[in-house]
């Protein structure tokens, strides 16, 4: 049985006030075999992502705001090997764009 996650997604633009975004439960991703699976202990929204949410950016909904996240390494891929479990990290850019790079390594 896969775990699931919570997850605040935007599925429409809206003024912060009227409350676009809404809570779900998503399966948790399985990383491949260069990827790790980060546990997000906390994380930050930042004014980019309120533009997007308000609409005064683009963005290809849904999406699932915040990339400002410290977190601990849950599961590795087979190839991944820069890290180990429970490993704990900073991470500034979003996974959503595609790409991850680590500032920080605790």
């Amino acid at each position: 049985m896969r775990l699931k996650m919570k997850a605040m997604i935007l599925k429409r633009i809206s003024l912060v006030e009227k409350k676009p975004l809404g809570m779900a439960d998503l399966l948790v991703p399985q990383p491949n075999s260069k990827e790790i699976l980060v546990e997000v202990l906390t994380c930050g929204v930042c004014h980019t992502e309120l533009d997007e949410i308000e609409g005064r950016l683009q963005a290809k909904l849904p999406i699932i705001p915040g990339h400002k996240i410290v977190g601990r390494v849950e599961r590795l891929g087979l190839k991944a090997t820069r890290f180990k479990k429970g490993d704990r990290l900073e991470d500034q850019d979003s996974p959503r764009f595609g790409w991850t790079f680590l500032y920080r390594h605790y």
